[in-house]
């Protein structure tokens, strides 16, 4: 039986790939870029137009908002892949299954967290460490954006969908309208003096309204997309299981985030002291840049390529993969020679000319570090390869090896061995063991589901 397939559906499944390469990678990478914008520019407005105190405040408030924004990205992220990949073999049924499971799982943990935070806010921010000094402006804070939490939930997973049913610019138009309201809105209100308050408001108030527009896209493309909108899909607690370990490795990446900062600053502190870590945190900026514009192509090509493996289109996996490759090596390529053409000029963007050794050790690091964009683009599209095409297991053992089991082994011996120089050299050095695990991980994937890439 020929199916009637919906434009997008089309557009996945036959389309010309460089010109879909483009249409999902550049949006993905415009929206990755927008979120990094945000959080430069609200640390910016709060640490310049209130003060550096209240910057502490919100970020002692961080992990809730962090847990939240966590949650939301595993469910939408194993969401978008069971969705393409059902689609793809035309079981649309389980393609609205996973739709409604992911929605209604995403609810159960947005909604009650929205509710038990702002009942237990103050006593939140309290076992958060917020002292004397920060706890009225922490409070001020979580009270202005925890009643709209489910909003910002809610925002970044219908992001998700609407990728998944082939919509990538309207998601970026979305997120980067988003996030521009909210840096308005955030000036605003800080200029009608509403402190840490309106800060917190006007970051619930815009990803609320993003989740109001994304979710009536997502309401329309389902009715009007053939099959989709006739089947009946009810709630599967084995298939938000499915989801929740699909997405897995994108909340393992949170959290590896976390713990080896953390490493990283206390190595730097023992070797290098305090201009150390000040050296690593400007390195860490550009380092956020790069791995986000890898992720944006990375991320962006998980709908192309779990359609086509639900379909059965093993040329055309083959074909994205190649462009996804080669797009963040391209990219990684470019930033390699700029932060060794200009890594000085760089890094004196952040600071000023009276931290000399400050900027002497983050251009000596950054020249280092910098060799992990040649390897990085590679283990990121290797991981949301797996997620794409189902195999949640390698996804996370990649995540894993790149992020948290190799880095942290790097940060504990290399420095031993080549002291400051050792650790700017971890991040390349884990970089490159993950991604000669990932070759012998592909080979064995093949072995398994057939050759569909090369």
């Amino acid at each position: 039986m020929v199916r009637n397939m919906s434009k997008a559906e089309l557009q996945l499944s036959k389309g010309k790939l460089r010109p879909l390469f483009f249409r999902y990678a550049i949006p993905g990478v415009v929206a990755m870029l927008f979120l990094a914008l945000q959080s430069v520019v609200d640390g910016f407005i709060v640490g310049r137009l209130i003060s550096a105190t209240a910057l502490a405040a919100v970020n002692i408030v961080t992990p809730v908002y962090a847990l939240v924004t966590a949650v939301a990205v595993i469910i939408g992220v194993g969401t978008q892949a069971q969705m393409g990949i059902h689609m793809g073999s035309g079981n649309y049924t389980r393609a609205k299954v996973a739709l409604h499971s992911g929605i209604l799982g995403v609810a159960a943990f947005v909604i009650p967290a929205t509710i038990f935070v702002n009942i237990y806010a103050d006593e939140i921010v309290v076992f958060l460490g917020a002292n004397e000094e920060l706890l009225p402006m922490a409070k001020a804070y979580i009270h202005g954006v925890m009643p709209l939490l489910f909003g910002v939930g809610g925002f970044l997973f219908c992001d998700y969908q609407l990728k998944a049913l082939g919509h990538p610019r309207f998601a970026m138009i979305i997120m980067v309208l988003t996030i521009i309201l909210n840096i308005i809105l955030g000036v605003v209100f800080v200029m009608m003096e509403m402190g840490t308050f309106g800060v917190g408001l006007s970051l619930g108030l815009s990803f609320t309204i993003g989740l109001f527009a994304s979710g009536s896209i997502i309401w329309w493309e389902v009715r009007h997309t053939p099959h989709l909108h006739e089947t009946k899909g009810p709630f599967s607690g084995h298939m938000l299981w499915r989801i929740a370990y699909n997405g897995s490795s994108e909340g393992l990446a949170e959290v590896s985030i976390a713990i080896t900062m953390f490493l990283f600053n206390r190595t730097l502190m023992e070797y290098a002291g305090t201009d150390g870590v000040a050296a690593f945190t400007l390195i860490n900026y550009i380092l956020f840049v790069g791995v986000n514009v890898m992720f944006g192509v990375a991320n962006g090509v998980i709908p192309i390529i779990s359609y086509n493996f639900g379909a059965g289109n093993a040329h055309r996996i083959e074909g994205i993969s190649r462009m996804a490759i080669k797009a963040n090596l391209a990219i990684g390529v470019v930033l390699v020679a700029a932060l060794w053409t200009y890594g000085h000029e760089i890094i004196g963007a952040f600071i000023g000319s009276s931290e000399a050794h400050v900027m002497e050790l983050a251009v000596s690091g950054a020249h280092i570090v910098a060799f992990a964009f040649f390897f990085n683009g590679f283990n990121l599209f290797a991981a949301s390869f797996f997620t794409a095409v189902d195999d949640a297991f390698l996804s996370l053992v990649v995540g894993a090896l790149r992020g948290l089991v190799l880095l942290v082994l790097c940060i504990f011996t290399l420095p031993h061995l080549w002291g400051v120089t050792g650790i700017w050299l971890a991040t390349p050095v884990a970089e490159i063991g993950t991604m000669l695990i990932v070759f012998w991980l592909f080979k064995r994937w093949r072995r398994t589901h057939g050759r569909l890439i090369q």
